[in-house]
């Protein structure tokens, strides 16, 4: 919202310049045609006297909707808005699909991550962007697995969308600053059907220790390897 406001402000302090300048230039001479002159100079000029407010005003609305976060189903019966970042924390999010056993291949390696951030200001979102599963479905999935953090439903890829999410399983790491880090969770998975005993880079883990440095992770940053996402619901 701040940096939406600079922008915002950038934009149109030339306008205010402008329209300071004509208000100088408006001012009557002594002459006897001053009143007439400055009337056409003040008629000419009415539409630029709504310039400034007009573009502050369509400014301020692109902020506000530009800060509408996506409102989301837990399968707990609440609604989590996982881009909205608490002051001083980091947020995970993770995309997954409960049918890409890429994606269930990395249920113990979430729940090891979910277990070292435990005592750190850091929440684990994980988001189903299947468009037919049901809740009750998520849930026994959620056993089976043993799924680490909050479940989220998205089966109409709004949030994915938001994101720019392309595959399951892809993360995301936010902070209050905005977005960190997207892209996979280690490189345990070289390609579809390449995947390595263990993992030997912890790109995920790391790019959430950056966030709580208050750093960024610089792109590009390495791509997902996963299945591709399934046409979102209508």
């Amino acid at each position: 919202m701040l940096v939406c406001m600079q922008v915002v402000a950038y934009l149109v302090s030339p306008v205010a310049m402008i329209l300071a300048m004509v208000r100088h230039d408006e001012r009557p001479t002594s002459s006897t045609d001053g009143c007439a002159e400055r009337s056409r100079r003040c008629r000419g000029n009415r539409p630029a006297r709504w310039l400034f407010p007009s573009l502050l005003a369509i400014g301020l609305t692109a902020c506000s909707e530009a800060t509408t976060f996506v409102r989301l189903d837990d399968l707990d019966g609440g609604q989590q808005t996982p881009q909205q970042v608490t002051a001083g924390h980091t947020n995970v999010i993770v995309f997954t699909s409960h049918e890409c056993p890429i994606a269930n291949s990395y249920a113990p390696t979430m729940a090891g991550l979910a277990a070292e951030w435990s005592e750190q200001p850091v929440r684990l979102f994980l988001v189903h962007v299947d468009p037919d599963l049901s809740v009750d479905a998520a849930i026994v999935h959620r056993g089976e697995y043993e799924l680490a953090g909050t479940i989220l439903m998205d089966p109409k890829h709004q949030l994915a969308t938001a994101l720019g999410i392309t595959r399951t399983p892809e993360a995301v790491v936010l902070s209050e600053a905005g977005l960190v880090y997207r892209g996979r969770i280690d490189d345990q998975w070289a390609d579809l059907g390449v995947r390595s005993p263990a993992a030997t880079i912890h790109d995920l883990r790391d790019a959430v220790a950056s966030a709580r440095r208050g750093d960024t992770v610089p792109p590009p940053h390495p791509p997902a390897v996963g299945c591709l996402l399934p046409e979102p619901a209508h």
